[in-house]
């Protein structure tokens, strides 16, 4: 499986969200809104989702789409975060 992502924002402030990118996988399915997420411990990759409230009035979060299996969310997270740490290595233009 091929992943060809594009890095649309680099965020340079103390939130946790680094990047929003989008990914294309096998140049026939696009995902936008991807994000990358940076913690103390690791850094990751979080898909797009929605917010709403379950039936007990809770706020809940569902992904809008996403890998269904390790190997291939390992495959795409590895991809995303290379391309991410590519950009931000670049040296200043």
């Amino acid at each position: 499986m091929q992943f060809d992502v594009k890095i649309r924002k680099v965020i340079n402030d103390d939130s946790k969200v680094k990047a929003v990118v989008s990914v294309t996988v096998d140049n026939a399915f696009a995902i936008h809104n991807v994000k990358v997420i940076k913690t103390e411990k690791t850094t990751f990759v979080a898909m797009p989702f929605v917010a709403y409230k379950d039936k007990d009035g809770k706020e809940t979060r569902r992904d809008i789409c996403h890998p269904i299996n390790t190997e291939t969310r390992k495959a795409m997270e590895q991809a995303v975060i290379t391309a991410y740490e590519a950009k931000v290595n670049e040296p200043a233009e």
